[in-house]
């Protein structure tokens, strides 16, 4: 057997489970509060009693055995489809996690398995209502027997008493008509169980048709044994008449009496043969009104029997419809995913050129500034040369005055 060790999430080996500290105990260890688990018995389940479990330790889910027996305090099964150890189920960090121990049938959250094959599962975190299921039903060939699995409502509370969370694994395919995974679930469910109900009605009939067969069949020979032995019975009185009438010499007074006593035993046995078949034809009409209230019973049953096939059918179509709107709200959510994707690449690419013409309109005013300062730098130059210059020239218009007036 291959074993493949899978990476770990926040769960922890089920052979090196945590420390007490950490695993199904409050945080103040004088509270004693513990967490707690209970597997609720669905109707397509293989029959057992409600569990309720206290998980101070992870708790072992297997199979019955010589050391280990059935409990309602524990998830010990009678049911041979499960493996002696099967699971595993604890708490920790405030989490409750499920994982399977390498089982020869599975285990399945939701219609879905835990892991591949025999190997052992990553543990999977649980919400309160989830719909556990350990094990598949398997039929003998030998016995044409099925064994049924477990399967079972989980209700989880924390240490504190209070109901953890339960499952929300929605897909938002539309604000209008979300489409929940769970009801997807819930209805496969009672598909399944309306085929669970509809195998018990046909197996009451094939019992009930069994049981007519018995009574016709007993009907018929009891009637045959009782008309068989009144013949006899008839056939040999009237033997031992002749014989004791032709063994003896009668006289004519003898004779009338004799003739007179067979007179009379002759009524007493026609009475009593009225009476026998007054009586057989009473048990006759007992066993038709039976066969006809058993014949009413199968025809309600029938009737019970297509009654669930079209509950099923029903469920069925629906279910099939569901699928069919959830796949075309998937396709729909798929391209409106795809336009986003294009609208925000084209969002990017133009906030990408608003961001290369900005840097450039920038860089031209920064450049347009510097022209600006130096232009502004030239004139003050060309105004300062300006006023120099004037200088000069007053100065040379004044010593020319001067040298005039000399």
């Amino acid at each position: 057997m291959v074993v493949i060790n899978p990476a770990r999430g926040p769960g922890v080996w089920p052979h090196q489970p945590a420390p007490d500290s950490l695993i199904g105990t409050a945080t103040d260890p004088a509270t004693k509060m513990v967490s707690r688990a209970t597997l609720i018995c669905r109707p397509n389940s293989h029959p057992f009693q409600d569990r309720h479990l206290t998980l101070e330790k992870p708790e072992k889910i297997g199979r019955s055995v010589a050391r280990s027996r059935a409990a309602t305090n524990n998830a010990i099964f009678d049911c041979k489809v499960l493996s002696r150890n099967h699971a595993l189920l604890w708490f920790e960090n405030g989490k409750f996690f499920l994982q399977d121990t390498k089982s020869s049938n599975g285990t399945f959250v939701n219609s879905q398995r835990l892991g591949k094959g025999t190997d052992e599962s990553p543990p999977r975190e649980l919400c309160s209502g989830d719909i556990v299921q350990f094990g598949v039903d398997v039929m003998e060939n030998s016995k044409k027997v099925t064994h049924g699995c477990i399967v079972a409502t989980l209700k989880l509370y924390l240490p504190d008493g209070k109901e953890a969370k339960a499952s929300t694994a929605s897909i938002p395919l539309s604000p209008a008509n979300p489409i929940q995974s769970q009801e997807l679930y819930q209805l496969q469910q009672c598909v399944q169980e309306a085929v669970h109900r509809e195998r018990a009605v046909e197996n009451k009939l094939a019992t009930l048709q069994r049981l007519l067969d018995g009574v016709q069949t007993a009907t018929n020979s009891s009637w045959k044994a009782l008309i068989d032995e009144d013949r006899l019975l008839t056939r040999l009185e009237i033997l031992e008449g002749q014989h004791a009438l032709y063994s003896k010499n009668f006289g004519e007074d003898k004779l009338r009496e004799e003739i007179a006593r067979l007179q009379e035993e002759k009524n007493v046995y026609q009475n009593v043969a009225k009476e026998s078949l007054k009586k057989v034809l009473q048990e006759k009409l007992e066993a038709v009104r039976k066969l006809q209230e058993l014949e009413r019973t199968v025809s309600s049953a029938q009737d019970e029997c297509r009654r669930q096939t079209d509950l099923r059918d029903a469920a069925g179509r629906e279910l099939t419809e569901l699928a069919a709107k959830y796949e075309a709200k998937q396709s729909a959510v798929a391209e409106l995913e795809t336009k986003v994707k294009e609208l925000e690449e084209e969002a990017l690419a133009a906030e990408m050129r608003w961001d290369v013409e900005r840097a450039g309109a920038e860089a031209r005013a920064a450049q347009q500034r510097i022209e600006e300062a130096q232009q502004r730098a030239r004139l003050e130059v060309l105004q300062a040369e300006s006023d120099f210059t004037k200088q000069q020239l007053h100065r040379a218009q004044t010593e020319d005055a001067e040298q005039t007036g000399l």
